[in-house]
């Protein structure tokens, strides 16, 4: 019970974000962003060929992996 509860709300939350995405395609804001955030946490069949899909796109080189370096960049100096 506890376990159908909780897919049942990541695939809520999931579905909301890409609601909210494409919302923010038209207003300012990261929209692109939030709608791959979705489909990461949603679980529908073909969600590994489509994330595998996304992540050869120049969008998520682009924009994934600079956010990526920046929060690296991040921790490296907390660090020091």
């Amino acid at each position: 019970m506890k376990k159908t509860v909780k897919t049942v709300a990541k695939n809520t939350g999931g579905i909301c974000l890409i609601i909210i995405g494409c919302m923010m395609i038209f207003t300012p804001g990261p929209g692109l962003f939030t709608i791959l955030a979705g489909l990461y946490v949603t679980s529908f069949p073909g969600k590994s060929i489509l994330v595998a899909k996304l992540k050869k796109t120049r969008f998520y080189h682009r924009y994934i992996v600079k956010i990526e370096s920046k929060i690296k960049a991040k921790l490296k100096r907390k660090k020091i």
